[in-house]
C-alpha cells in the first residue's frame, strides 16, 4: 500500500512540475506577424516576412534583416555582446554560454563570455498585456579574470512568440502591441 501511495504521489508531483514549468520550442511565424516595442519614450517595431532554410526574415523601416532560429541577429555585431538571448527549446533550469570578443584596443582583456540562464516561468505585465514568460538572465564576464562587466534580464513569452521585456544597463524595453497568428 505504501508503494502505491508513493508512486501516486510521485506521479502527481511530477505532473504538477511539468504544468508549472513547460518546455517551449522555437516559434513558427505567419507573414504579417508584428511586434512594437517601447523604450526611452520611443516606439520601434518589426514585421515577420518569411522563413528561409535556416533563418527568419523580418522587416523594419523598409529594410529586411535576418535572425536565426534562436532569434539572434545574423551578422557581425561590432563592439558588443552576442545576441543569443533565447536558445530553444526553452525550459526553466536551462543554461548556456556564448564566447565573444570585445573590439577595443585599449582593453587588454577582450575575451568575454555571456552566461545565460532560464531562471523562472512567471507572469509579467507589459503595456501589451499580461503573459506567462520565461525569465532569462545574462551575465557578461571576462574569460581570463572572471570580472563581471554587466548583466541583464529578458522575458520570452510563448504566446507572443518573442521577447516581451528586457532590462539592461538601466534601459527597459517593453512590448507595446503585437499581432501573431
Amino acid at each position: 500500500m505504501k508503494t502505491i501511495f508513493f508512486l501516486l504521489a510521485t506521479f502527481l508531483i511530477t505532473n504538477v512540475s511539468y504544468a508549472a514549468d513547460p518546455t517551449t520550442e522555437r516559434p513558427r511565424y505567419t507573414a504579417g506577424d508584428y511586434w512594437v516595442y517601447k523604450t526611452d519614450n520611443k516606439d520601434y517595431g518589426f514585421t515577420f516576412v518569411r522563413e528561409e532554410a535556416d533563418r527568419y526574415i523580418f522587416e523594419k523601416g523598409g529594410a529586411q534583416f535576418a535572425k536565426d532560429y534562436n532569434l539572434a541577429a545574423i551578422g557581425v555585431m561590432k563592439g558588443g555582446a552576442p545576441g543569443t538571448f533565447v536558445k530553444f527549446p526553452l525550459a526553466v533550469g536551462k543554461f548556456w554560454n556564448q564566447d565573444f570578443t570585445v573590439e577595443d584596443m585599449t582593453v587588454r582583456d577582450t575575451a568575454r563570455v555571456a552566461k545565460y540562464a532560464v531562471e523562472s516561468y512567471e507572469q509579467i505585465t507589459v503595456p501589451a498585456g499580461t503573459f506567462f514568460a520565461y525569465k532569462i538572465t545574462v551575465t557578461y564576464a571576462s574569460v581570463k579574470y572572471g570580472h563581471i562587466y554587466g548583466s541583464g534580464e529578458y522575458w520570452y513569452a510563448p504566446e507572443v512568440k518573442n521577447i516581451i521585456k528586457s532590462a539592461f544597463r538601466g534601459k527597459i524595453m517593453e512590448l507595446k502591441k503585437f499581432k501573431v497568428q
